[in-house]
């Protein structure tokens, strides 16, 4: 079985919540809408502890809920919710441009249909929101702002605390994607925005769930009902014990993860000439190393590691887009380091022998006979 180093784009179950997700599938069978039967009733009361579970899990303050079929869905609510909010124009938003592709795409729609106006902050070489960028945008004006806690692609932890601070001075609703880095960092900071999503695939969690965390217009309550259908009990279950073993265990896992990418990292630099850290010059997750080879592509990387490690060469939901992704391509680095890029996320259920193993061959794979580029 290959070693999986895949754990940006999802991350293996843990079988607590597994084995907790199977018991709530079958001792919460009914709708939780249905109102007229105790069966009902005991459902919907599961998603009202699992909730309640989950902001005790996150450090958050008595807040609505909305549990949520994955993180996209959630930050399209969240899109939503700021267009209804406005009334005799069109809503204003500013985002970061290495936000997740589908708040991208969500965004980019409604501006196409005439919704909203949409201002893009630019990066730095880690990949970190410009701030100076964003305060200009929230001097202009701006209904909501969105940023990301954590890149899933390179893994830069954002400072939150900033962005939160500029939203408040200019009267900014702040929304935060925090599927990456809710259950890895802590969460005081992210806390502070009014909206902010969390997603059980980065948290050992059920994969088809998600939340967003603060209070929604009645509009865009509704239109989550409309579109998702009824909110799924075993899901909420399962995702609120996901991040309530999250927050018991993290402060053990997060430093034995960050040894072992740490490891790796430094194994990696020795025996690849001319290899590139992507992202370093900033705080990153404790489980992401992004590196590029300046002799192969990175697909190539991946195809000569099939079947041995599993990893990637960014977001999984834009494997098999030729090119660069749009993180990379927003970051001022060098094509070659662009092009030449793999993804490597480590999680709680690997093992030092793991990745002494896995680094050998990736290490064999970043290498070419003859480096077929010029890395300067």
């Amino acid at each position: 079985m290959a070693i999986y180093l895949d754990n940006m784009a999802a991350t293996p179950v843990d079988p607590r919540v597994a084995d907790q997700h199977r018991a709530a599938m079958t001792e919460n069978p009914a709708n939780p809408n249905s109102s007229e039967h105790a069966l009902g009733i005991k459902s919907q009361e599961a998603i009202e502890r699992a909730g309640l579970a989950l902001l005790r899990a996150v450090g958050a303050r008595q807040e609505d809920i909305l549990f949520t079929p994955g993180a996209s869905a959630a930050l399209w609510v969240a899109v939503q919710d700021a267009i209804a909010r406005v009334s005799g124009r069109l809503a204003r938003v500013a985002v970061t441009e290495v936000e997740h592709p589908s708040l991208l795409a969500a965004l980019r729609r409604a501006e196409a249909d005439g919704r909203l106006t949409l201002s893009v902050i630019g990066v730095d070489e880690d990949g970190a929101p410009r701030l100076e960028i964003a305060e200009n945008a929230l001097r202009e004006g701006v209904d909501l702002l969105c940023t990301m806690a954590a890149n899933n692609e390179v893994g830069t932890i954002t400072d939150i605390g900033a962005l939160a601070a500029l939203a408040e001075q200019y009267g900014a609703r702040h929304l935060v994607d925090a599927s990456q880095a809710a259950g890895r960092i802590g969460m005081s900071a992210i806390l502070r925005a009014d909206l902010f999503v969390v997603s059980g695939a980065k948290a050992y969690g059920p994969r088809r769930a998600g939340a967003l965390i603060g209070k929604l217009t009645g509009h865009a309550s509704r239109l989550a009902h409309d579109v998702f259908g009824s909110p799924d009990a075993p899901g909420a279950v399962a995702l609120a014990l996901a991040f309530t073993l999250r927050a018991s265990e993290r402060e053990s896992d997060e430093p034995r993860i960050a040894a072992m990418r740490d490891a790796l990292q430094s194994h990696l630099l020795a025996n690849v000439p001319g290899l590139r850290v992507n992202g370093s010059g900033a705080a990153r997750l404790a489980g992401s190393l992004h590196v590029s080879t300046p002799h192969l592509p990175g697909e190539a990387v991946i195809g000569r590691l099939w079947g041995k490690v599993a990893l990637s060469t960014g977001a999984a939901c834009q494997s098999g887009v030729p090119g660069p992704s749009h993180v990379l391509s927003a970051m001022a680095i060098p094509e070659w380091a662009r092009d030449g890029a793999i993804r490597i996320g480590i999680g709680r259920f690997n093992t030092e022998d793991e990745i002494a193993e896995a680094g050998v061959m990736i290490a064999a794979a970043l290498n070419a006979a003859t480096p077929s580029r010029r890395y300067a």
